[in-house]
């Protein structure tokens, strides 16, 4: 079955906003990497991996599906926060929007009447669901602690031990780790 134009494109573009969000994490973890917060910069790495990993998703879709791949620039993303907390703030915005975005993508596949479309955002929109509950609570957890140096270093902590947060290779401890 061939795959419909209007999804065709919606899906190419699917493809831009999964690169961008990883793009949006790699500048939240390169924040972090400028602070005390190693576990934090671990977790936006680990995100920005994972984003990444959605990007190909929707490539492998497209391609087994013979649609034509079509890729889009890449906007650069803040590179300042205020704190852990305002970054987990952008980072639940960040969420929202993406699983905005797969909710309209799921609407143009029903309207086009494309199930196996439909199953591969269902998937998606499970994994929003996931995210967008890591982060929220990360994010009230975050305000619990305020600006409270032990307890931001204890959820930095327990942020970097985080299935799948390990960070960027190229990190080393420093001398006598």
């Amino acid at each position: 079955m061939i795959l419909n134009p209007k999804l065709t494109k919606l899906l190419n573009e699917q493809i831009n906003n999964e690169m961008s969000s990883s793009y949006v994490y790699l500048a939240m973890a390169s924040w972090f990497e400028r602070t005390p917060y190693t576990g934090f910069a671990q977790w936006m790495f680990a995100q920005s991996r994972e984003e990444t990993v959605h990007a190909l998703k929707f490539y492998q879709y497209l391609v087994d599906r013979d649609a034509k791949v079509e890729l889009q620039p890449i906007a650069q993303p803040k590179m300042d926060y205020k704190s852990p907390q305002d970054v987990f703030q952008h980072s639940l915005q960040q969420e929202e929007k993406v699983t905005q975005q797969i909710n309209d993508l799921y609407e143009v596949a029903e309207q086009v009447k494309d199930h196996a479309s439909k199953n591969l955002l269902l998937w998606f929109l499970n994994e929003q669901m996931e995210e967008e509950k890591t982060v929220r609570d990360m994010l009230d957890r975050l305000k619990l602690a305020g600006e409270d140096p032990a307890s931001l270093l204890v959820l930095d902590r327990e942020a970097g031990n985080r299935p799948g947060a390990g960070g960027p290779p190229s990190r080393k401890p420093g001398p006598g780790a």
